[in-house]
């Protein structure tokens, strides 16, 4: 039976089924593998429509030969997830180039169903799943089609009956999903290339930001328990600059060695209340689900001052994870931070927060010692100074700032070209503050978001990557201000779209972005319906965790035997749900196929004049012993007779036309 051929059917189904299923993996396979897949695809059809033949073997080797070099140059490491799925898409498109027996066309699909599972490593979005399912559909589609005597093409039959078997094993999926204990995976899968994904850095020259906002890539969303900060105060904290080398701001990392030997005092996994961690409650408690950064990072609504699971935070203020966040992540915050207030800044960490380069921006320099001079020597003062100089002055808010030299772009920022985004007006004005001898640094992270009403909710994307600055004053300790709030106050209470206004493109690089057309009611309307389902999905679904669980069922079932009572409630669950499949498939009607009802049609005609077919007897053989006891309907019976046998037997198609004329004349 495996050895017999492919039927047209289940070829067509199967070349339907390797372009779908490429599709998925297109990002993480090379493009030499997808383009063999089409070429397997296209090499098929032509054979199909007989104007090709089977390709000899010296090129079935090369393309082979062409797919494992394609494969053994672009990744590096060789041994890695992504080209362990480049070899399985190219197996897959090329095994279809020499798919001659019902055995090959099996193991395309089986190939076919791993490729499918392999897709859900990289993305678990609501949409991708809903494509994988209709993926796998197809594939059920194509193997059954290998094992149905017609060779005509039953699309609608073949989609039926693969979305049955779908549909039936929906609650039973559903029934193990809430009630099998769910445990931690037992390996992590890298991110196939952290360079390549858009999103903060630990390091920051004036342009980086400026490019994160042509893109509406979703960053986190963060929900809120009871209140919402107003969108002033949403300053979503992930990253602080506080070393400058004249060109490029960094951030301090984890093994920066504090003087005295107190390297427990840089970093702490256990929230404290003295010295320099004494804390405060705010009124803001909520939990963020952040996705893949390959950063450890992790964003938190202004200073930090406790840790989640996994976690430690700085004493910088920013909070960490253990390791680089592969995965979608999900953590709660309950609102505490710091309070630096009447502290004194220790002289080591002063003296992190004010190094500057030996030289350049001279000029810039000296503008700060003249404003602080004016300002009696007062930091909050000389802050307002800089601030009114940028809200007087011509200075202009941009996403497309000129180019300023590396030795000296903060000089050519505010003499000359005084165009830039919020990283050019940040980092200018912590090198003023730092010129005379004030602690600065630069926060990097997200300002604003669009909040969700429904749900408490709010969304940040790319686009609303920030710049701002903290200075710390003796008494208060470490003050937030925001010279692009001096310059474009829109860009702070409305988001980046109503700051650019007219000037400028808003996603310029994103025509086909929803973001661009939310004047549109429908759009928005239908782009809002999506996202809130897109969060369910993962916040209930991808991120449905142990603990959750547990508690759910706890509530459900009881804590008492509480073990025992899961594994009888799954047990039972498992037994009803197979039970009434039983009897659905036991008692349900078999429906008549076209050719069924006509004969059946034909019986009722034969049976008015007194005529039925005997036990056992073929159609056939009824209908020539009616013609010959009834000579006047002799001719359109054995005329219906032909007809059905060519139809039933021979695989003819049927003509409804001609049946109904046949039994018209009975």
């Amino acid at each position: 039976m495996h050895d017999l051929p492919v039927s047209r059917a289940s070829t067509l189904w199967l070349i339907a089924a390797l372009l779908m299923v490429l599709l998925p993996v297109w990002q993480q396979v090379p493009a030499v593998i997808t383009l063999l897949g089409c070429l397997s695809a296209g090499w098929r059809v032509t054979i199909l429509l007989g104007r090709g033949q089977w390709p000899p073997f010296w090129l079935r080797a090369g393309l082979i030969l062409l797919a494992l070099v394609t494969v053994f140059v672009s990744f590096k490491p060789l041994i890695s997830l992504e080209s362990s799925v480049s070899v399985l898409a190219a197996g897959y498109a090329l095994k279809l180039l020499e798919m001659k027996s019902r055995r090959d066309a099996l193991v395309v699909v089986y190939i076919g169903y791993f490729l499918v599972a392999t897709a859900v490593l990289f993305s678990q979005t609501l949409l991708q799943t809903l494509y994988l399912v209709f993926c796998l559909v197809v594939l059920i589609a194509a193997q059954q089609a290998m094992f149905r005597r017609s060779a005509s093409i039953p699309v609608k039959s073949s989609i039926q009956f693969a979305g049955s078997l779908a549909l039936q094993a929906a609650p039973l999926t559903i029934l193990l999903f809430i009630l099998v204990p769910r445990i931690g995976p037992l390996w992590s899968v890298p991110l196939p290339d952290n360079s390549a994904r858009t999103g903060l850095t630990d390091a920051m020259t004036p342009g980086d930001i400026a490019r994160l906002s042509r893109s509406d890539e979703l960053v986190f969303r963060a929900r809120f328990k009871e209140d919402v900060p107003p969108p002033r105060q949403r300053y979503w904290r992930a990253v602080v600059l506080d070393q400058f080398d004249g060109e490029t701001w960094r951030q301090t990392d984890k093994s920066f060695s504090v003087p005295g030997g107190q390297s427990g005092n840089w970093i702490s996994r256990e929230p404290e209340n003295k010295g320099w961690w004494l804390n405060r409650q705010t009124e803001y408690q909520y939990e963020v689900m952040m996705e893949p950064t390959g950063k450890p990072w992790l964003y938190t609504l202004g200073p930090v001052g406790s840790v989640v699971e996994n976690s430690f935070f700085y004493r910088s203020m920013r909070l960490a994870a253990d390791q680089p966040v592969e995965t979608r992540y999900l953590y709660s915050l309950d609102g505490t931070r710091p309070l630096s207030r009447s502290i004194t800044m220790p002289d080591w960490l002063k003296e992190l927060n004010v190094q500057l380069p030996e030289s350049g921006n001279e000029r810039s320099g000296q503008l700060a010692k003249e404003l602080f001079s004016q300002s009696s020597h007062d930091p909050v003062k000389m802050a307002g100074r800089v601030l009114s100089l940028f809200r007087n002055d011509e200075f202009y808010y941009t996403l497309s700032p000129p180019l300023y030299s590396q030795s000296s772009s903060i000089d050519q920022f505010l003499f000359e070209g005084q165009r830039g985004f919020c990283a050019h007006y940040a980092g200018a004005f912590t090198y003023m503050m730092r010129s005379v001898g004030i602690p600065a640094r630069v926060i990097g992270g997200y300002q604003g978001g669009e909040y969700k009403e429904d749900e408490n909710l709010i969304q940040v994307r790319q686009f609303d990557a920030h710049a701002w600055v903290e200075i710390w004053v003796a008494g208060q300790g470490w003050l937030r201000f925001d010279p692009t709030a001096a310059v474009s106050p829109q860009r702070i209470e409305s988001g980046l779209e109503a700051a650019v206004g007219g000037s400028e493109v808003f996603l310029p690089d994103n025509p086909l972005s929803l973001y661009r057309y939310r004047q549109l009611s429908v759009l928005n309307s239908l782009r809002l319906a999506f996202e809130k389902a897109e969060y369910q999905w993962q916040r209930s679904v991808v991120n449905y965790k142990q603990d959750e669980q547990e508690a759910f069922l706890r509530e459900l079932l009881g804590n008492k035997d509480f073990y025992w009572r899961q594994g009888v409630a799954l047990s039972a669950g498992i037994a009803l749900i197979l039970a009434l499949l039983s009897l659905t498939l036991l008692y349900r009607r078999q429906k008549l196929s076209p050719l069924k009802k006509y004969y059946q049609a034909f019986c009722r005609k034969m049976a008015r004049r007194g005529f039925t077919p005997e036990s056992g007897e073929a159609e056939l053989s009824f209908a020539r012993r009616v013609a010959e006891m009834d000579k006047e309907i002799a001719e359109p019976v054995m005329a219906f007779a032909r007809l059905y046998v060519k139809a039933a037997y021979q695989e003819k198609a049927v003509d409804e036309k001609l049946f109904r004329y046949c039994l018209s004349k009975l």
